[in-house]
């Protein structure tokens, strides 16, 4: 319990505005105080959160843990991005994967932060930086994009569930995203996809312009199992069908 008395009359007075707020920062301030200058918003702010009434997210976010309810929103809100991979995946109902990790897109920022009991993972994609939603959110189509891209932060196996269980895939807005990828990303996608229809029936679009893209060969994953060579798309499945499809096999 938090007792007034420990706090200044300026505080005091803050607090009776913000202690219903989730998310706060110097902005937020600024709106209810125009007349306070910055640094004393800032001085504010950092006496509140050494006196145990706020929570501090990062330099100039803070956060009332009573309060907060949405976690998404405040890693949004300390730095700038869209909501992807995983934790697009299980917005769309696309897994049941329970993760406490919140990835966020981001430009250029690279970074990690542990928050409560999330890790909040921020991971830039510089040109690729693109396709979310006015919610910052990825969109269905860039989210299966973006996993396939970056798969070593989650696995081929939830990833090919979330494609088979996904209704409506805009497959040329999907297949965009490529053009701007490195070419065994291509052959890597082409592979799974192919993989998919062969195994489970599943229709997917013409995969010419993936193919266009074949030329070396390549190895699924990274690391010096024993492989199966497809001739076709030059992969190396080093996984295997029975741990790509877990879900389809089981």
């Amino acid at each position: 319990m938090h007792e007034n008395n420990y706090l200044s009359r300026t505080e005091q007075e803050i607090w009776k505005y913000i202690s219903n707020k989730d998310i706060i920062d110097n902005e937020l301030l600024k709106l209810i105080f125009p007349d306070l200058s910055q640094n004393n918003r800032n001085k504010i702010l950092h006496s509140l959160f050494k006196k145990r009434y706020l929570k501090r997210a990062s330099r100039d976010v803070y956060y009332n843990l009573n309060n907060l309810d949405d976690y998404y929103k405040l890693a949004l809100k300390i730095y700038p991005g869209y909501i992807g991979l995983t934790s697009a995946l299980k917005y769309y109902n696309l897994t049941e994967y329970e993760d406490f990790t919140i990835f966020i897109i981001t430009e250029k920022k690279y970074k990690t932060i542990s928050l409560e009991n999330y890790t909040l993972k921020y991971l830039p994609l510089k040109e690729l930086y693109t396709g979310f939603t006015d919610t910052r959110i990825s969109t269905v189509e860039k989210t299966l994009f973006d996993c396939f891209l970056k798969i070593k932060y989650l696995n081929y196996s939830i990833l090919t569930k979330a494609i088979y269980e996904a209704k409506d895939i805009n497959w040329n807005e999907f297949l965009k995203y490529f053009e701007k990828a490195p070419k065994s990303l291509s052959q890597k996608a082409g592979y799974i996809l192919n993989l998919m229809k062969k195994e489970t029936n599943f229709k997917i679009p013409n995969l010419k312009q993936l193919k266009s893209k074949v030329k070396y060969p390549v190895k699924l994953e990274n690391n010096n199992k024993s492989s199966i060579y497809s001739k076709e798309w030059k992969v190396q499945d080093n996984i295997g069908k029975k741990i790509i499809l877990a879900w389809w096999y089981q």
